[in-house]
């Protein structure tokens, strides 16, 4: 059964601060938990500085056709570098202190970063670091598609990072006159970055976001004379309350005030600025 479309959310990108814009898409205005954030970033210069988190897992995707590439600190030793094309996951759990930023300074680099929530068993995990360069994310390819496999998995090939919360997170790009059917969870949208898709009989225009209805285990993308290039994410949600506290994320108020008290006790560890 397909999916119906339930909205189509024009959006832009936006200056947030000198050499960082951001298309800001947050679960609290969406309802597309187990995601909390799904951002597509350009950052050319370092912007946050090393900062904790705990009670998710935080993605950062880099796109194929990102000029730069990030490198990826934590407090736990971890210092990965995230190339174009790479995937590094924080799995902040209890929590941990990271920070990220441009390789060479000045360099652009676009990207998404992805908050994926934690059930309540999960919640407080212990931090780890999840890596796949570029040539380990699986791809499939056609004359009509491609498809990178960013988590999940997609026509037998799987991602090579398997979080706690089970997700599927795809890289899609369509050619002209193209037709793909998606299987797809409880939850699940569509992120238009350019071109123009059919869904239901209903034309989406980047940049736009699609959220759909509940029921149904599917949805079919078709292109007609432009391409289109897009993000699918589908899952399921873990119904169960979310408490925010900044880079936190928990289930109950204590736990957040334990968690504050913690970060403040040192326990998430150090990261000390480049």
């Amino acid at each position: 059964m397909e999916k119906q479309i339930s909205k189509i959310i024009p959006q832009q990108s936006r200056q947030n601060a000198p050499g960082f814009k951001s298309v800001d898409m947050f679960q609290t205005e969406y309802g597309f938990e187990p995601f909390l954030v799904f951002t597509e970033f350009s950052m050319n210069r370092s912007v946050f500085g090393p900062h904790p988190h705990a009670g998710v897992s935080v993605m950062t995707y880099m796109l194929p056709e990102s000029e730069g590439s990030f490198l990826n600190r934590d407090s736990n030793g971890d210092k990965s570098t995230i190339e174009p094309g790479g995937i590094h996951v924080t799995q902040a759990g209890s929590g941990v202190h990271h920070d990220e930023v441009p390789t060479v300074a000045g360099v652009d680099c676009h990207g998404f970063q992805i908050w994926i929530n934690h059930a309540d068993k999960d919640r407080l995990v212990a931090p780890r670091a999840f890596h796949a360069m570029a040539n380990e994310v699986p791809e499939f390819k056609n004359e009509s598609l491609k498809v990178r496999v960013v988590q999940g998995r997609f026509e037998g090939l799987q991602s090579p990072i398997e979080l706690i919360t089970k997700t599927t997170i795809l890289d899609v790009a369509l050619q002209p006159n193209t037709s793909l059917q998606l299987p797809a969870n409880q939850m699940a949208f569509v992120y238009l970055m350019k071109g123009e898709i059919l869904i239901n009989n209903q034309k989406a225009t980047g940049n736009a976001l699609l959220t759909f209805e509940e029921a149904g285990d599917s949805i079919t993308l078709q292109t007609a004379t432009e391409p289109a290039r897009l993000m699918f994410a589908t899952g399921t949600p873990h119904h169960e309350p979310i408490v925010y506290g900044g880079p936190f994320v928990m289930t109950t108020q204590e736990q957040m005030l334990d968690t504050k008290r913690r970060a403040g006790r040192g326990e998430m560890g150090v990261l000390l600025p480049l």
